[in-house]
């Protein structure tokens, strides 16, 4: 039994620096958050998608460094998107929803 645990701990110290260097174990947004901050606070994000993760949400980071998963489908996450990739949309006054996004 000891044996089991030696080679168990040898198999986790030889593996573990390999997935730091890739990045690291993936974080998986488990809910979305309403949080939404100011755009000039994002610095970038990502999309998660299933199967890898539960949700698909977009994700944003802040300068700071945190993260905000949010919905894919609310005004606010498209126009975020949007200004990080540097696009203007026009956002309809009656319902403030993205009518059209362009370069």
């Amino acid at each position: 039994m000891t044996t089991l645990r030696l080679l168990t701990l040898f198999l986790l110290a030889v593996t573990m620096p390999g997935v730091l260097a890739q990045g690291g174990l993936p974080s998986c947004c488990r809910k979305i958050s309403k949080t939404q901050v100011h755009q000039d606070l994002l610095t970038k994000y990502y999309i998660q998608r299933p199967p890898s993760c539960p949700l698909r949400v977009v994700v944003f980071i802040t300068l700071k460094g945190k993260r905000i998963c949010a919905d894919p489908h609310k005004s606010w996450t498209k126009t975020s998107k949007a200004y990080l990739q540097g696009k203007k949309c026009h956002i309809g006054k009656k319902r403030k929803r993205v009518l059209s996004c362009q370069v």
